[in-house]
Formats: C-alpha cells, structure tokens, sequence
C-alpha cells in the first residue's frame, strides 16, 4: 500500500504528510481562520481545538505549520 507525502522546496515532508505531524492540516487552517478571520485569541481557540495556547499561537504566527507542499511523492506505508 503506498501514500502520498507532500514535500517543500529542498524535497523534505511537510505539512500533516510529516512522521512527527500531530495535527491534521484541516485543524491547522481552521485554528488560523478562527484567529484571522473571527478575531478569535489564542486561548479560546486553544480551549475550543483542545491544544495549548503557545502551540496555537505560534500557528496563528506562522512559527509552525508555515511551509506548504510543492511537490508530492508516494511512499510504501508502514505498519504502526
């Protein structure tokens, strides 16, 4: 069974396609849409995802999750 993992620029995974992704991008952009559009702060947000509010921050910052995929590449899955 094979997967698609998105890479940036220099071929490395990003995004929710990286091993150590914790977070799926849907909840990424809707952290950062709840901030940017609904005027929401960190710690609401953060009580209403259920993730700390330095993790959301630096989302809503663009500190983590920044880098989009711009190129896409399938991999054999492994078992967990």
């Amino acid at each position: 069974m094979t997967r698609l993992v998105g890479l940036n620029e220099h071929g490395l995974p990003v995004g929710e396609t990286h091993h150590r992704a914790r977070v799926p991008d849907r909840v990424v952009n809707r952290i950062r849409e709840l901030h940017e559009e609904e005027n929401l702060g960190y710690r609401r947000i953060a009580k209403l995802v259920g993730l700390s509010r330095s993790f959301v921050r630096k989302i809503c910052l663009y500190q983590r999750r920044a880098q989009f995929p711009t190129q896409w590449k399938r991999v054999e899955a492994t078992c967990r």
